[in-house]
C-alpha cells in the first residue's frame, strides 16, 4: 500500500506500508505485529494508527468511511514488513486508512483467488 505525496497539498498524504496476511486457527483472535524497520525511525503513533485501521477493518466495525467493509468479522495474523513516512507529509490518519485499504485488498485477493497487487492511491482523510 502506498499513498502518494500530494505536492502543494495542505494536508499530509504520504505513507507506505507492506503487510502480510496469514490465516489464524479457528477461535484465535486477529493480531498485528511488526517485523520491519521503519524509515526514518519508527513512530509509535503511526504504528498504532496502522494497527487501528487494520483491526477495525478486520472486525468490520462501523466507521465514518463509506467504503468500509461491512459483514462478518475476519481474524488474521497481520505482519508489517515495511513502513515509511515523511517528517512533514505523513500523519496518523494516512496510516489508519492504509491499514483499512490493505485489509480490503487482502480479502479481495482471497475471494478472487489472485495474488495481491500494489495499491497506489492518494489517501482521503475523512475518518
Amino acid at each position: 500500500m502506498y499513498s502518494r505525496q500530494t505536492l502543494g497539498a495542505c494536508v499530509p498524504t504520504y505513507g507506505r506500508v507492506e503487510l502480510d496476511f496469514e490465516p489464524v486457527p479457528e477461535g484465535a483472535a486477529a493480531s498485528c505485529e511488526f517485523a520491519c524497520t521503519a524509515h526514518p525511525e519508527p513512530v509509535a503513533e503511526y504504528q498504532q494508527a496502522l494497527i487501528r485501521g487494520v483491526l477495525r477493518e478486520l472486525a468490520a466495525e462501523e466507521s465514518d468511511d463509506p467504503e468500509a467493509r461491512r459483514g462478518s468479522p475476519v481474524d488474521a495474523r497481520v505482519v508489517v514488513r515495511a513502513l515509511s513516512w515523511h517528517w512533514t507529509d505523513s500523519c496518523e490518519q494516512v496510516f489508519a486508512r492504509l491499514g483499512a485499504l490493505a485489509v480490503r485488498e487482502a480479502l479481495q485477493c482471497v475471494a478472487e483467488g489472485r495474488e495481491p497487487k500494489t495499491i497506489e492511491t492518494r489517501v482521503r482523510l475523512f475518518f
